[in-house]
């Protein structure tokens, strides 16, 4: 009965949200969008997704007061920053954050941290630990407007919504976020000067990209097994 309570807790949902009012590209500002996407999808007011993966065919494990719980079919929301599982083919559910502790997805951790775009709690994608500081990704949409005709004045096709990420670090002690840029200075910056030739031949060896997140994610492991 207890894991019954527990699984109520943390599933919301989404269709308690159809009755909401939607914005101009068919999501509501606030909570709870996924209905909305859900429901225009008959009647598109925008093209792309707001889902991370372009299938529901995701396995996870939800880790919710110590306990884990297994979806098998399951998306990241990046639109509104929520997880979403999907039971059956019309019925999806909303991952209540309340109590999450973390989400594994596939080989990928998610947790909650203080966003310093609005000093609100939000998903975050641990890419790699140091012993200095722990670097961060985050999922989130922006629209893209759609072409306007010369002639007619009028949009040619719909407007798309496109998937972005920026990547943030936490330094030591600190609990606030700082934002980093895939570039050589930034990736550098986070490694003891005393290692950073070695850091930078081993990057050049391997013909590796400060700008590739997968890339940058080898340079730090490997500048963690040589700090002293």
């Amino acid at each position: 009965m207890k894991t019954f309570i527990h699984l109520c807790a943390l599933l919301c949902s989404a269709f308690i949200f159809a009755q909401v009012e939607t914005s101009a590209y068919g999501f509501k500002e606030n909570y709870g969008p996924s209905v909305d996407y859900l429901v225009n999808q008959n009647k598109k007011t925008t093209e792309g997704s707001p889902y991370l993966y372009e299938t529901w065919d995701n396995e996870s494990k939800v880790y919710f007061e110590e306990k884990a719980y297994i979806f098998k079919s399951f998306n990241y929301n990046a639109h509104v920053g929520q997880f979403e599982a999907k039971l059956s083919k019309d019925s999806v559910f909303v991952i209540n954050p309340s109590g999450v502790d973390k989400v594994v997805l596939g080989n990928r951790v998610f947790k909650q941290y203080l966003d310093p775009e609005n000093n609100k709690k939000a998903y975050f994608e641990e890419i790699l630990k140091s012993r200095d500081f722990l670097l961060l990704r985050k999922y989130y949409t922006k629209i893209k407007k759609a072409k306007v005709n010369p002639l007619t004045k009028t949009p040619e096709g719909l407007p798309i919504l496109e998937l972005e990420e920026q990547c943030y670090v936490l330094k030591g002690e600190s609990t606030q976020l700082e934002k980093i840029s895939l570039k050589k200075s930034s990736v550098l910056e986070l490694i003891d000067e005393k290692v950073v030739k070695e850091v930078q031949s081993y990057v050049k060896k391997n013909k590796l990209k400060y700008g590739n997140i997968e890339d940058v994610a080898r340079i730090l492991e490997y500048y963690n097994t040589i700090a002293s």
